[in-house]
């Protein structure tokens, strides 16, 4: 019996996001943590920005948007009750520990307060904020999802008209090889869209010290997804 679109993001945000620290987890948290600061959008969140906001600790305020309203609802639950599962993600606060220093105890709290809004808005049409508002939007893996070239560009001149000049564009991507062939359909089961193309679009429009660092993956089959390494992409807004 295939899963409703509720069940499959249950699911995704207890595999993803249950605490547990494994080598994905942690070249992505520490590329947040070096590079995240003020306003920050999470573009494309999924039903985590309120785990990623973790590892975010010179954010000044965090929005997020995604399309499926059943993402939107499930990370507003989280953030209400984020008393009730904090706990859980303490070795989470570690690794930001071991970056910055000790942290008070109730930092994860302190840092889900910092969302100031999660909206459902689809990012190839337009973001619903004032243009050069962010010091950084972050894509994890979102831009990677899009399903032709022409949505991607849209989406890379939204992303810019919402960024500060100078702000910067951080990018999380794949190989595409997902070896879970098991999730629903209406879910992705890889990336259409490569870190070359993302590039290219990039500095076309505006972006200049664009740089990617590739990071090899161990196996880890008890992950919903399923990869062979992953990219991290970092670019600049130098133009309006």
């Amino acid at each position: 019996m295939s899963k409703t679109p509720k069940q499959y993001i249950e699911e995704y945000y207890e595999d993803y996001a249950s605490g547990a620290i494994d080598q994905e987890l942690e070249t992505v948290s520490n590329f947040l943590i070096e590079n995240t600061k003020g306003k920050v959008l999470d573009c494309g969140c999924g039903p985590v920005p309120q785990f990623w906001s973790v590892f975010m600790p010179k954010v000044e305020e965090l929005y997020a948007i995604d399309l499926p309203q059943e993402s939107i609802d499930f990370v507003k639950d989280k953030i209400k009750n984020v008393s009730k599962w904090c706990k859980s993600f303490t070795g989470c606060q570690k690794i930001v520990e071991e970056k910055i220093g000790k942290l008070p105890d109730d930092y994860i709290i302190r840092q889900v307060s910092k969302i100031k809004l999660v909206q459902q808005a689809d990012m190839t049409k337009g973001l619903p904020f004032p243009n050069n508002y962010f010091d950084t939007v972050i894509s994890l893996y979102s831009l990677g999802c899009l399903k032709d070239e022409k949505g991607l560009e849209e989406a890379i001149k939204n992303i810019k008209k919402a960024l500060k000049l100078g702000g910067t564009l951080l990018h999380i991507n794949t190989n595409g090889k997902n070896r879970n062939e098991s999730l629903p359909s209406y879910t992705w089961n890889g990336l259409s869209q490569s870190s070359d193309l993302i590039k290219k679009y990039l500095a076309k429009n505006g972006f200049t010290d664009i740089s990617v660092k590739r990071a090899e993956l161990s196996p880890n089959d008890k992950r919903m997804y399923k990869y062979d390494n992953i990219s991290l992409l970092m670019a600049v807004k130098v133009e309006d």
